[in-house]
């Protein structure tokens, strides 16, 4: 039942059962909408017709459970686009923090820090433009990144998210 509280434990398993009765828990809402930055009032408002095809699109390996990994990609295919914008910059942002300190110091000298600002300023009202511009710009930046930091990056579940705003905003 702890599938968001522990996520480096993996293996855990929900069922449809486990699910519901877990959306009926303040706490886990709570840590749902921040792993996720779908708004609680967003998370609260799902019905049970919807929280059964989200639990059945979510199985891809059909076995009644939802594991860590298949909840998150489940999760990342609910939001809108403007929340999976919202939820890369936040992943990007952590990431960035991963910058040797020279890199970091140019970058936020940079022109590229101006549209980093803006962007994250209000990341859902920007426009397409600026979100395929923003991506060009982190793509390129995340070249910098330790090894360590991009292979741990490429094996998580918003590496997932990171395709689907290629896929969306790359050129």
């Amino acid at each position: 039942m702890e599938l968001i509280s522990v996520p480096e434990q993996q293996n855990n398993e929900m069922s449809f059962s486990e699910l519901i009765e877990a959306m009926d828990d303040v706490e886990f809402i709570e840590k749902v909408s921040e792993a996720t930055d779908i708004s609680v009032e967003k998370l609260n408002d799902i019905d049970m017709d919807s929280m059964k095809t989200f639990f059945d699109k979510s199985d891809e390996d059909h076995s009644g459970t939802l594991n860590f990994d298949e909840f998150v990609r489940g999760i990342q295919k609910f939001r809108s686009s403007d929340e999976d914008f919202r939820h890369f910059f936040n992943v990007i942002n952590n990431l960035l923090g991963e910058l040797s300190d020279d890199l970091t110091k140019t970058f936020v000298e940079s022109e590229s820090f101006d549209l980093f600002k803006e962007v994250g300023a209000d990341p859902d009202a920007v426009s397409n433009s600026k979100r395929s511009e923003f991506f060009t710009m982190i793509n390129e930046l995340l070249g910098n990144l330790p090894d360590t930091v991009m292979q741990n990056f490429i094996g998580s579940a918003d590496f997932d998210l990171y395709k689907l705003i290629a896929e969306r905003y790359g050129e």
